[in-house]
């Protein structure tokens, strides 16, 4: 025997092999999309079309929800119970706000948040990602998000509203820093 398998780890194994199914083909550049990965380990370009909710990208993240809640494939996305699609919309979010904020983290403007260190796999199957006090998981800004004065004052009050206000800005910017450094 080579090495000692574990099951749960091979299960794991198993269900990214299969949540991340489209990933690989809409975003074959990423060397390896596997149980480990996360938004922080993801290249610019793929990450900002996540940030961009290209249709590509909302198919993949989909198709992972649906995979990884076992409910099927992402085309049965929207076809399920009126409760069922609120929670998945929910988690849908969750996630799409987590390849956001690290765009922004990158531009320096929030810091790392919990869950672009953690492996995407393990988000898309945790319960707490469907529940709307979710959305209230948010990076606090930083001195260079354009918004940092504005939550300053408000004691991080409206923090969900200015921090998602700046995101067309955060695209843009990683849009541009991107074409600089590819020439296109």
């Amino acid at each position: 025997m080579g090495r000692v398998v574990l099951i749960e780890d091979f299960k794991r194994q198993k269900l990214a092999d299969r949540a991340f199914r489209t990933w690989r083909r809409f975003f074959p550049e990423h060397p390896s999309w596997n149980a480990g990965t996360a938004w922080k380990d993801v290249s610019d370009a793929v990450l900002l079309a996540f940030g961009a909710e290209t249709p590509e990208a909302q198919t993949a993240l989909h198709d992972l929800i649906m995979v990884c809640q076992e409910r099927g494939r992402g085309e049965d996305f929207e076809a399920q119970a009126f409760e069922s699609f609120c929670r998945l919309l929910n988690g849908y979010f969750y996630l799409m706000d987590q390849a956001r904020f690290e765009i922004m983290a990158r531009l320096g403007w929030v810091d790392r948040s919990e869950g672009t260190r953690k492996p995407i796999l393990d988000l898309a199957r945790h319960p707490f990602i469907y529940e709307p006090a979710a959305m209230a998981d948010l990076p606090v800004p930083r001195l260079d998000h354009p918004g940092y004065d504005e939550d300053r004052q408000g004691n991080g009050m409206e923090r969900a509203v200015i921090v998602r206000k700046a995101v067309p800005e955060a695209i843009r910017r990683m849009k541009s820093r991107l074409e600089r450094r590819t020439g296109c």
